[in-house]
């Protein structure tokens, strides 16, 4: 199958990997030329425009940062809305705003265009490996991009409608957020002590402290080696503040992941939002 890509930043080229590997034919599009050029390398075929992607295929994934830039994408310079077939399906990975993608989802309708929200939970990483999972915004049985799916992740989960993976994918990432900040904070408080943290890490793994952040950023915190990013600490600082505004929202009390957003937005404030999120670490640490 031929499918398009926009986005090839790390998650973006993990999920190209996979299609590549899986025998699809992929093109590609990212406004950084840096990123076509390791994308061309891994065998996607990289296009001039995210024009060029819509005219030559009707199944398109996206894979961006914000909400505003799926806007842009589509509506802004680039014009991507003009250059969709009718029959286009347009499955969006990106963590953001659920608003935003109901209500993009309602205007591409009207000119026979499919947008929903295909948040895919893990690190660019767990994509590579094929242990992410899918949530998706449509119900299973209009999913007849199913097999792509399936070859992106472990487990398939659906809720109906636009906006409503995004809406779980806010959820899981608080819990994601939160447990790399317990560790940080175990660590930094190991460190203070005088013990060893291999050995401390080691407990924690052990018993019923576990969790798979241990295993994932762990390490990383104890070797204080935050590149090459798996995952971004800026890219989770955005998600903290969209788990917030979704929380307001609702009237829903999150006393810690507002502590967690006042130590996140100090640290990208000092210029490290582009190293890996096990970075949180750095907090607890000189």
């Amino acid at each position: 199958m031929d499918i398009g890509l926009i986005g090839l930043g790390l998650m973006g080229r993990a999920m190209a990997l996979r299609l590549v590997a899986a025998g699809h034919g992929v093109a590609g599009y990212d406004i950084n030329e840096d990123a076509r050029m390791q994308a061309a390398g891994i065998g996607v075929d990289v296009q001039e425009t995210a024009a060029d992607v819509a005219r030559g295929t009707r199944l398109i994934l996206l894979s961006l940062l914000t909400s505003d830039n799926r806007r842009e994408l589509l509506w802004g310079a680039q014009a991507l809305a003009d250059a969709l077939q009718p029959g286009t399906v347009i499955l969006d990975t990106t963590t953001g705003k659920p608003e935003d993608i109901e209500e993009d989802s309602r205007r591409l309708a009207t000119a026979g265009i499919k947008l929903t929200d295909v948040c895919l939970s893990g690190s660019s990483q767990v994509m590579q490996e094929g242990r992410a999972i899918a949530l998706i915004g449509d119900n299973e049985k209009d999913a007849d991009y199913n097999e792509v799916i399936e070859g992106l992740s472990k487990a398939r989960y659906y809720f109906q409608k636009p906006g409503e993976g995004n809406r779980v994918k806010l959820i899981v990432n608080l819990v994601f957020g939160l447990n790399r900040l317990v560790l940080a904070e175990a660590l930094g408080l190991a460190e203070r002590a005088g013990f060893n943290l291999t050995t401390i890490l080691e407990i924690l793994k052990s018993g019923e402290t576990y969790s798979v952040a241990m295993d994932t950023k762990g390490p990383k915190m104890i070797a204080r080696v935050y590149e090459p990013a798996v995952a971004r600490l800026g890219q989770h600082a955005k998600d903290v503040h969209l788990i917030m505004e979704y929380a307001r929202q609702l009237g829903a009390s999150v006393p810690v992941t507002e502590t967690h957003a006042q130590i996140i937005d100090a640290l990208v404030r000092e210029g490290l939002g582009d190293l890996d999120n096990a970075a949180i670490f750095k907090a607890y640490h000189s």
